[in-house]
């Protein structure tokens, strides 16, 4: 299980989930070619990223496996961002700006460049991957979604990382990283979270928005993997808005 997060894949099937109810929402049919491209660009910058973190105590799992590899992981990652380079040219070819302009993303979130990296500034980190991960879903389903939408996502989005970032606390403080989970503790981060899934619920306008808040609180039933639930949370709304 270590190894598949290592490699991205929960996340990837996060971004390809949220891309895949953007395409739902809009009424549009599933483009196959589009979420293959978004699951392989996350899990190549989920690697890129991961290999590039500072090597501190206490370090998880995940973290001691992409250091001990960071060159294999490294070649993985860069495979991965050529191939859904393709497919996104199949698809448009503009759509591979957003390739360099993710992997420009990750390394203004996560490395020094002219200011202090983004996940170090605590009031952005938690909004800065959710809004990302949106536009980039938006950006996929050639910006079909109305406005409100967008900022239901965005929403979603925030409250999910804000909720993962509680699995971090204890290496986000030993690197130097100060986050909101920190900050306002367990329950007060599912309450924030919460509170940003009631008023994505409201801005959706859709059966989407309710069946999200229904699951909510699925991750908390699974205390030690939260963060794989957090991941898969949305294939099952997906599922069950298409059951609907």
């Amino acid at each position: 299980m270590v190894w598949l997060t290592v490699l991205g894949l929960p996340a990837a099937v996060y971004v390809a989930s949220m891309t895949a109810l953007m395409f739902c929402l809009s009424e549009k049919p599933q483009n196959l070619l589009v979420l293959l491209g978004a699951g392989s660009l996350t899990a190549g910058i989920y690697m890129f990223h991961r290999t590039s973190i500072a090597a501190v105590e206490p370090m998880q799992a995940r973290h001691r496996i992409a250091i001990r590899h960071r060159r294999l992981l490294r070649r993985i990652a860069w495979c991965l961002l050529a191939l859904s380079a393709a497919m996104f040219a199949l698809h448009h070819p503009v759509s591979t700006v957003l390739v360099f302009g993710s992997l420009a993303g990750v390394i203004v979130y996560g490395r020094k460049t002219i200011t202090k990296p983004v996940r170090n500034v605590t009031v952005l980190k938690p909004f800065a991957v959710g809004v990302a991960i949106s536009v980039f879903a938006w950006a996929l389903n050639d910006f079909s979604n109305a406005t409100w939408t967008l900022v239901a996502f965005m929403l979603i989005c925030s409250a999910d990382a804000l909720v993962c970032d509680l699995v971090d606390c204890t290496y986000d403080a030993a690197s130097g990283c100060s986050t909101l989970a920190t900050k306002f503790g367990v329950r007060g981060t599912w309450f924030v979270a919460g509170l940003l899934y009631v008023l994505a619920a409201v801005c959706f306008q859709s059966p989407v928005g309710w069946i999200f808040l229904l699951l909510f609180l699925f991750p908390s039933l699974v205390q030690k993997t939260i963060r794989t639930a957090v991941d898969v949370r949305p294939i099952l709304v997906l599922l069950l808005a298409w059951s609907v």
